[in-house]
C-alpha cells in the first residue's frame, strides 16, 4: 500500500525514500535474467526512464521532474558521472539508484524540483 505523499511540498522527506525504493525494483524488474543487448538497451532505458517518470507523477505533482537511465554492460572499464545543481535545498531533491546483474549496471539519476 502506497503512504500519502501527494501533499509533499519537499523531496527530501518520507517521499524521497519511497521513490528510492520504487525505483530499485523498477530496475531489478526490467534488468534481472536479462542479458546485455546493444540493439535493445536504448527502448530499455527509455521504458525504465518513462516507468520511473510515470511513478513520480502519479505519486506526487508538486515538482517538476527529470529523470535519467543508464544502462552499462558489465565489463572491465570504468565509468564517471557528477552532476551539479542550483536549487532550494529545502524543497528540490535529487535521487541516484543503482543495480547490477550479471551483464548490466543500470543507474537511474532524478531530480525533483518544487513548482
Amino acid at each position: 500500500m502506497q503512504p500519502d505523499l501527494g501533499n509533499e511540498v519537499t523531496f527530501n522527506s518520507s517521499l524521497k525514500g519511497f521513490i528510492q525504493d520504487k525505483v530499485l525494483r523498477i530496475l531489478q524488474e526490467q534488468l534481472e535474467k536479462t542479458a546485455y543487448d546493444h540493439n535493445d538497451a536504448q527502448s530499455r532505458s527509455n521504458k525504465i526512464s518513462d516507468t520511473v517518470l510515470k511513478l513520480l507523477t502519479s505519486t506526487n505533482k508538486n515538482f517538476k521532474y527529470i529523470v535519467n537511465c543508464l544502462l552499462m554492460q558489465k565489463a572491465d572499464c570504468g565509468l564517471n558521472i557528477s552532476g551539479s545543481c542550483y536549487w532550494d535545498n529545502e524543497t528540490d531533491g535529487s535521487l541516484t539508484v543503482k543495480h547490477e546483474t550479471e551483464q548490466i549496471i543500470g543507474i537511474v539519476n532524478l531530480f525533483a524540483c518544487a513548482l
